[in-house]
């Protein structure tokens, strides 16, 4: 994937489109230090069938998530498909 900057004008929005032909990890975010502090990011994660096919998380990585009781395996919540039970609520700044 091609790394860009596009600017978003005030009270506006944009779209993003991209094809994906192997899986991918991308960070998509506010490059103004306060957009970080109102979670202007995300992660998008496509493809995840095959991105499992040629990356490989460190077993450290796993250990670590094990001790602080982390799933690792599943959707973002551990479980499978679309259930989300059991998912941390969001973190708000006042």
């Amino acid at each position: 994937m091609r790394c860009d900057v596009v600017t978003v004008r005030a009270y506006s929005y944009i779209k993003l489109r991209f094809h994906v032909n192997r899986g991918m990890v991308a960070l998509f975010h506010c490059h103004m230090m306060h957009g970080g502090y109102f979670g202007l990011a995300a992660t998008f994660i496509a493809a995840p069938e095959l991105l499992q096919k040629y990356v490989k998380v460190p077993e450290e990585a796993i250990r670590m998530c094990k001790l602080q009781g982390i799933k690792t395996s599943g959707n973002a919540a551990g479980n499978q498909g679309f259930d989300m039970t059991g998912l941390p609520p969001p973190i708000l700044v006042n």
